[in-house]
């Protein structure tokens, strides 16, 4: 899907959201903000902000379910799915690599930071559970490399909403940020899914009691059994 496709499926997806979602979201995104913005910078940042490392996780976990079309609810936020300490772990040595390129100069800090885009994905899922740390941010890095320059064309195509945003003293944001979260993790889905499937991995199954087969290849949209066709995107099954 190209960035425009993507953002139109976004914006159809959170018409009508529901203000638990909305809260989730928000509650989500200020946690994690909190985590990779200012976790470098002071004690106080360092000794609480890792502690929201997980959260990343669980944020990931809540918006796949969400764009795969199955129930979600606020406790996923607060879902480490494998292992708990792992997740603090690969956090933690992910900002300090961060920090580390960003100390040569900001452009390697914003890359590095693109690179590990996808270690909440691959920390929640099973596929992934026994890679370390150091492997953990590898495969991410493997994975995004390409990539990078569609999510940063993806990331400045809300630039308009924010400042349009500004003229509603911000209150137009409580619609913005779930819309340009969705397309976010829209966007880091289709990767990841895309390269499982070039490479022959089983795709991922969030859900124990359902697999890929119920949703839409495409789209992600779930589907009713024997489904033919997708009815959102209109792609054959």
């Amino acid at each position: 899907m190209t960035t425009q496709e993507i953002k139109k499926w976004a914006k159809e997806k959170v018409n009508g959201i529901r203000w638990e979602m909305l809260l989730t979201i928000l509650v989500g995104g200020f946690l994690t903000e909190f985590t990779i913005r200012y976790g470098n910078e002071n004690k106080v940042a360092i000794q609480l902000g890792w502690i929201f490392c997980f959260v990343e996780v669980g944020l990931t976990y809540y918006m796949v379910k969400f764009i795969k079309g199955e129930q979600n609810k606020f406790e996923d936020l607060f879902h480490f799915k494998n292992d708990f300490s792992n997740d603090l772990v690969v956090g933690f040595v992910r900002n300090i690599y961060i920090a580390l390129w960003t100390l040569l100069f900001i452009i390697p800090g914003i890359l590095k930071a693109f690179s590990y885009l996808l270690v909440p994905f691959l920390l929640m899922d099973d596929k992934y559970k026994n890679m370390n740390a150091t492997d953990i941010l590898k495969k991410s890095e493997e994975i995004m490399k390409g990539h990078r320059a569609d999510y940063f064309v993806l990331m400045i195509s809300f630039i308009g909403w924010h400042l349009l945003a500004i003229l509603t003293l911000g209150i137009l944001e409580i619609w913005i940020i779930p819309y340009q979260e969705t397309a976010q993790i829209k966007f880091l889905y289709d990767v990841l899914t895309d390269y499982e499937k070039q490479n022959g991995i089983n795709q991922s199954q969030i859900s124990s009691q359902e697999t890929t087969s119920n949703f839409c290849p495409n789209c992600g949209t779930k589907l009713p059994e024997n489904s033919s066709f997708c009815g959102n995107c209109g792609k054959s099954i």
